[in-house]
């Protein structure tokens, strides 16, 4: 098409680096949140809470991820308009083909932007109901099918199919990395750097459903801990509407981030094998 960029091979892999950068700006920054020696407020209100507290949200969140993957139930799945979704992808896919420059590919990535969007208000709704009454824990079923979902539609708008075992399984890595911090987060990232090159490679990772739930669910519980034990709390409980849209929005931008980087890689393969 006249005005057009031709697809290159130059232009997959600029971006591809761009967004790598992305990437390892993310875990750097969730790397530096915590550090030896702080002395930050929230931080030593967050380890003067009682132990029983974080098992109990640990424990609260590992039974909603368990809840919500169950094969026989499918909850998350019946909440997403699939078939919508995997138009977008198919539509703007093709306009990706003809110009994967900068603009198609853009569009791409705000249509992510506004899927999350309506996601994020969602949450920040759902914190605050909550949160205003006073009641903290109940509402892990509610935030974490938020996520889920998100997940789920970020891998549908990037082409990818949600039914394969693994891609919930990479979910649930996500969820774990997104909500890590300091030493986790470094191997966090280490495991899901090399699980996403095993996939780039065309290598099928070993599933190991439990052991992600429960890794998944204890990052959460950790990283909410105290945002949510404020939020139990009668009068201030109202801060829900901040707590769960940060951890939303940090999980839609590593998220969008490693589906766009799977694409991208798709193309770059299919643009070597002469596909495009």
């Amino acid at each position: 098409m006249e005005g057009m960029i031709e697809m290159l091979p130059v232009n997959v892999q600029k971006e591809m680096l761009l967004n790598h950068t992305r990437y390892l700006r993310f875990f750097r920054l969730r790397r530096e949140r915590v550090k030896p020696g702080q002395n930050h407020p929230a931080q030593r209100m967050a380890e003067s809470l009682p132990a029983v507290y974080k098992q109990t949200l640990d424990l609260a969140f590992y039974q909603s991820l368990m809840m919500l993957l169950d094969p026989e139930k499918d909850v998350v799945s019946g909440l997403i308009n699939r078939e919508e979704l995997e138009e977008k992808f198919h539509r703007l896919d093709r306009a990706v083909d003809l110009d994967p420059g900068f603009q198609a590919l853009g569009h791409m990535e705000r249509e992510a932007a506004k899927l999350n969007g309506s996601e994020l208000s969602a949450a920040a709704l759902e914190g605050l109901g909550l949160g205003s009454i006073g009641i903290g824990s109940p509402e892990t079923v509610i935030l974490t099918l938020l996520m889920l979902r998100t997940l789920y539609e970020t891998a549908l708008l990037y082409g990818f199919n949600i039914d394969h075992p693994w891609e919930k399984d990479l979910a649930l890595m996500l969820l774990s990395a997104a909500f890590s911090s300091g030493e986790d987060a470094y191997r966090e990232q280490q495991a899901l750097t090399r699980v996403l090159k095993g996939l780039a490679d065309g290598v099928t990772p070993e599933i190991d459903r439990e052991k992600r739930i429960r890794a998944a669910a204890s990052h959460m519980a950790g990283s909410m801990s105290l945002q949510k034990f404020v939020q139990g709390i009668p009068v201030i409980g109202a801060a829900g509407l901040f707590f769960n849209s940060a951890a939303m929005n940090r999980l839609q931008t590593l998220s969008r981030c490693v589906y766009k980087q799977r694409y991208l890689q798709m193309k770059d393969r299919a643009i070597k094998a002469g596909h495009i």
